[in-house]
């Protein structure tokens, strides 16, 4: 199977998976926040930021190294796992007794019993990462699809009756918990991992200088992607961190459910051209055009309809996260492509490198972030501060991984996403004269209908753009289906 057949097939599973998660996501938090507020957002915001770092720690690198290594055997992949097993309790027991310091920086105490809940979904996290990592390494991206829905759907309907019972953040909690012991039993069952009687550290030794430049750079990014959760929990008080979670959380759902369709696949599929960097220039090539193509005609809808996004998906009370998720939508599009980068930097086995650019993007990011917080002390700055810095990062990423690593033209790179700047430009006096002339007051319930006519004018100037291309693709999905009827 070619290269980029096999993107195309695995991206199709993965997108699948993706947009229903995306779909049971959004209606779950549409329930959520008219039951929950922005502090009790909040509250769970600041314990989740300590997840995620631990999160890091479990992986040490080695899932990554895990799919890009094909020499490992069986009894390399048992050693690895019984390891993942000690460091796994080790975290659970550590993040246990944290909920005692992080009671003590937040003071207080209602941090203990939730950081205590959680140090279970630290441990089953932590657990996984060896089988999920067999399964991507076997492409099997369908069966990951169908357990991310099954835990997604699960999970969802247990915050909901549970919100909905008073358990307050609580239920969030419980949906954390359960979410990551579904996956960790399902992905160890389906990945077939068999435990080999022994236990040496010759599996690491071969995986040992990718992972641990990989740990490294998942490290300090950790840092880059969540100091400001930490701050503004601490600085702003849960109040505006719930509301800056919210902002970013919804600017996420296109970064992560676009771009996360495609770059999952990236890493299994290119690890195998590892000495034919042209190879995949070109297909990466394609692969930014798509996120271009997407993603800079989404950020300019979300920058003109952050009110209506806010108002309909979450509610009335929620309306400060408007401005917030406006600036940030404007760097979405650089989001999605720069979310991509990783996985070439991994196909190239050069983690070495994204270690070092990933000093580089910490630095900018926490130092934007630091002047936000503490200098301007506003929501809206942080956020511009940010934006800023992501765009920074991007140039000079990008500059290294195209000339540097691929050897080839970044001039050509930056083409690719030009090439898109016709469509935008009409896109953003479109939407910039019916913001002028139909955009009512806030709250107002004709922010729905709003909202339809931008989708509209989105949706029909994106086909006048790229009307050969989508009738294309029509066109091949209903020969697809019309062969399938008549096998």
């Amino acid at each position: 199977m070619r290269v980029d057949q096999e993107i195309k097939r695995g991206t199709f599973f993965v997108f699948i998976s993706k947009y229903s998660n995306i779909l049971i996501g959004l209606v779950i938090n549409s329930i959520l926040a008219r039951f929950l507020s922005p502090n009790e957002y909040g509250v769970v915001g600041v314990v989740t930021v300590f997840i995620t770092f631990f999160s890091i720690l479990g992986d040490i690198g080695v899932g990554s190294a895990i799919v890009q290594n094909r020499d490992l055997t069986g009894k390399d992949i048992s050693d690895i796992f019984k390891v993942t097993i000690l460091l796994s309790t080790f975290l659970g027991l550590t993040f246990y007794l944290l909920s005692y310091s992080i009671a003590w920086f937040y003071e207080s105490d209602k941090y203990i019993p939730i950081g205590q809940l959680l140090a279970i979904s630290v441990f089953f996290s932590s657990l996984s990462g060896v089988p999920r990592s067999l399964l991507m390494r076997d492409k099997s991206f369908k069966l990951l699809g169908g357990i991310e829905i099954a835990a997604s759907v699960t999970t969802g309907i247990l915050v909901v009756f549970l919100a909905m019972k008073g358990y307050s953040y609580y239920s969030i909690v419980w949906r954390s918990i359960l979410s990551n012991l579904m996956i960790c039993l399902m992905c160890f069952y389906f990945s077939k991992l068999r435990l080999v009687e022994g236990f040496g550290f010759g599996g690491f030794r071969k995986i040992a200088r990718y992972s641990g430049f990989q740990f490294a750079f998942n490290f300090i990014n950790y840092f880059s992607r969540n100091l400001d959760n930490i701050l503004i929990g601490k600085f702003m008080g849960n109040q505006n961190l719930g509301i800056y979670n919210q902002s970013y959380q919804l600017m996420m759902y296109p970064v992560a459910n676009l771009t996360h369709v495609i770059t999952p696949v990236l890493h299994p599929v290119l690890a195998r051209y590892v000495n034919q960097p042209k190879t995949i220039f070109e297909e990466y090539l394609k692969v930014v055009n798509i996120l271009a193509m997407l993603g800079i005609p989404i950020s300019i809808f979300v920058f003109f309809s952050s009110n209506e996004i806010v108002y309909l998906v979450l509610g009335s009370k929620w309306m400060e996260v408007a401005p917030v998720l406006q600036i940030f939508g404007a760097s979405i599009w650089l989001q999605m492509v720069n979310s991509s980068g990783g996985a070439i930097f991994q196909s190239m086995g050069r983690t070495d490198m994204l270690f070092k650019m990933g000093i580089l993007a910490t630095f900018t990011t926490i130092s934007a972030t630091l002047l936000g917080i503490l200098y301007f002390k506003s929501l809206t700055l942080t956020a511009l501060c940010i934006s800023i810095a992501i765009a920074t990062n991007f140039v000079i990423v990008y500059y290294v991984l195209i000339n540097r690593i691929l050897g080839s033209s970044f001039t050509r790179f930056l083409k690719v996403i030009v090439r898109h700047l016709g469509l935008a430009a009409v896109l953003i006096i479109l939407l910039y004269l019916t913001q002028v002339f139909f955009s009512p007051k806030p709250n107002n319930s004709n922010l729905f209908y709003l909202l339809i006519l931008k989708s509209a004018i989105l949706g029909i100037t994106f086909l006048a753009f790229h009307f050969e291309m989508v009738m294309g693709l029509v066109k091949k999905i209903l020969a697809n289906v019309s062969a399938r009827i008549k096998s």
